[in-house]
């Protein structure tokens, strides 16, 4: 039996899925939650950047 392996995401592809879901659920909350969920993209952002992704 062949044993296939699974690739765990890199750190990269987890930072753009999570930038990917606030940016979903941005658009459906309120206005306390959007500044931080706002935050929390600005931070995933420069994670991104400074790993040379963009």
């Amino acid at each position: 039996m062949e044993h296939k392996s699974i690739q765990q995401p890199s750190n990269e592809e987890i930072l753009r899925q999570q930038l990917e879901l606030l940016a979903e659920r941005s658009k459906n909350t309120t206005d306390d939650r959007l500044s931080q969920m706002t935050l929390a993209m600005i931070e995933i952002h420069k994670q991104l950047k400074n790993n040379h992704v963009f």
